[in-house]
């Protein structure tokens, strides 16, 4: 089935229509929680990068950390893997970039005004509501911050979406309601190339954090992706051993899937 990826201000009830829209479907729930349950399987070296996830721009250092851009890779892999496993629901973290132009996933993302998100938080929270609106700027912020970091934008923009929906205008429910009509319609875009395609942008995705992870020397540039045909490791390498190194360790994870290597060396 279609899969949904749910970006949202905090406040707005974006949480709440996820969770509405993913019960009425039989849809898994991504939400940060689970989502780090399933890294930190990976082996507890995750644990902190796993800690404020996304609450929390990354300081200068750490976006140049090789853990943390292998953390990033985990994170991105498990998020395209419930993508494929069927009725998937994803909150947050960007999915809606992570999955830009697959064919059967419905990017939406929820917003209010300030003062209904304000009155929301304060509720929720039992803070009164200049604490509630200091932490939305902060909260805001800091997603922002690692959104930018990781994808290059800051997740505000109504034109990386399909939908862009206010729970000022639209109550929670009939929003809920309207999102999973739109997925039972979009359910007729699930082929087997669109999933195949997007197994190959997840593996590209393991094969990254393997090679930050696994590689005992550091490389000026790397980065995996799949091109349409094959996965394309792509980076800066100082010696001949180096680079044997590197098609190694991508091979192992990638077993027999075709790999391409444009592996330039470091002048």
């Amino acid at each position: 089935m279609a899969v949904l990826t749910l970006s949202r201000d905090m406040g707005s009830g974006g949480q709440e229509i996820g969770l509405l829209a993913a019960n009425s479907l039989g849809y898994g729930f991504l939400d940060r929680e689970r989502l780090i349950a399933r890294v930190k399987e990976a082996g507890h070296k995750w644990d902190k990068w796993s800690e404020g996830m996304d609450e929390r721009t990354p300081r200068a250092w750490e976006r140049y950390d090789w853990t943390y851009r292998a953390f990033v890779a985990m994170v991105q892999s498990a998020m395209i893997k419930e993508a494929v496993s069927d009725r998937a629901l994803i909150m947050g973290r960007g999915g809606n970039f992570l999955l830009k132009g697959v064919p059967f996933a419905l990017r939406v993302r929820v917003v209010a005004s300030l003062e209904q998100r304000i009155a929301r938080v304060s509720g929720r929270e039992g803070i009164d509501e200049d604490s509630a609106r200091r932490l939305i700027e902060t909260t805001d912020r800091e997603r922002a911050g690692f959104l930018l970091t990781v994808y290059g934008k800051d997740g505000k923009d109504p034109a990386d979406y399909d939908l862009h929906l206010d729970t000022t205008l639209v109550s929670i429910e009939r929003i809920a309601a309207q999102l999973s009509v739109s997925l039972s319609e979009m359910d007729r875009l699930v082929d087997e190339k669109a999933v195949k395609e997007l197994q190959m942008r997840g593996l590209a995705y393991d094969i990254k954090a393997r090679l930050f992870t696994g590689l005992p020397f550091f490389m000026p540039t790397l980065d995996v992706e799949f091109d349409g045909e094959a996965i394309c490791v792509r980076g800066v390498v100082r010696l001949p051993k180096e680079r044997a190194l590197v098609v190694q360790e991508a091979g192992r994870v990638a077993g027999k899937t075709p790999l391409k290597f444009e592996l330039r060396y470091r002048k």
